[in-house]
């Protein structure tokens, strides 16, 4: 909520993105399911790989989330696949309610170091690879730890 995502946007731009969506009150996994959905393809998410602020993990164990991170987890519960190794408060951020999250871009394997590199060109706060984009059942998700 303290970086507006401008550097992000135009790294995306420069990478010649297929798909991009700011993470707000849909949280990352509910976002991601309405891009694929669309999409008509499904992803699969490796949870380790995923930035998060500090604490955000323990503030999820005490119970300090928005209310809408809990209709977010239910209103994707059909679509998403957690593997057992997923903690809890894990999944609880990676459906967290921000008002004003990252982006998460799209783009073809052959663009991803161009995508990185803009990105760390950009000064963005996060550069991350989280996941693919895979052939499916339209907007499933599989998260894996």
């Amino acid at each position: 909520m303290v970086t507006l995502n401008a550097g992000g946007a135009d790294a995306m731009r420069v990478a010649g993105a297929d798909a991009c969506t700011d993470v707000t009150g849909y949280g990352l996994i509910g976002h991601l399911h309405e891009m694929v959905q669309q999409s008509g393809v499904a992803a699969n998410v490796q949870a380790a790989t995923v930035p998060l602020l500090p604490t955000a993990l323990e503030l999820a164990d005490a119970g300090h989330v928005p209310g809408g991170t809990n209709r977010n987890r239910q209103d994707t519960a059909e679509h998403v696949h957690w593997h057992d190794d997923v903690p809890a408060n894990l999944r609880t951020v990676l459906c967290d309610a921000q008002t004003s999250g990252g982006l998460l871009i799209a783009v073809p394997q052959a663009h991803l170091e161009t995508l990185l590199d803009a990105l760390l060109e950009q000064g963005t706060p996060a550069a991350a690879v989280i996941g693919e984009v895979v052939e499916g059942n339209a907007g499933e998700i599989r998260v894996e730890p």
